[in-house]
């Protein structure tokens, strides 16, 4: 995953909000907190870490599946498996990266 999607997967692109009350409110700047995404920044660099170091085959599973949106049988098709392999490892994968990110 390029950094460029990983900041705009994480909504890191946005800018803190402001607000400027009307005048006839006495004017003034009204400053409302946003999420930073710190969070959801080191979860991402978690979970880049654990899917690095999958077998090159299960990652491309999980690349295709969830990065480029693909479904099991396109998935399945580019990776010469059948739908039902892929799914099956696609279970056992994730079930792998929970554990690992637990």
């Amino acid at each position: 995953m390029e950094p460029a999607e990983a900041a705009q997967a994480l909504g890191a692109s946005q800018l803190p909000l402001s607000l400027t009350a009307s005048p006839e409110e006495g004017g003034g700047q009204i400053d409302v907190s946003v999420d930073c995404g710190d969070d959801k920044i080191a979860e991402l660099l978690s979970l880049k870490q654990v899917v690095t170091e999958l077998p090159p085959k299960d990652r491309s599973i999980i690349v295709f599946r969830y990065f480029k949106s693909r479904t099991q049988t396109q998935t399945a098709e580019a990776l010469g498996m059948t739908q039902v392999q892929v799914s099956r490892r696609e279970k056992v994968i994730l079930n792998q990266l929970r554990a690992k990110l637990s």
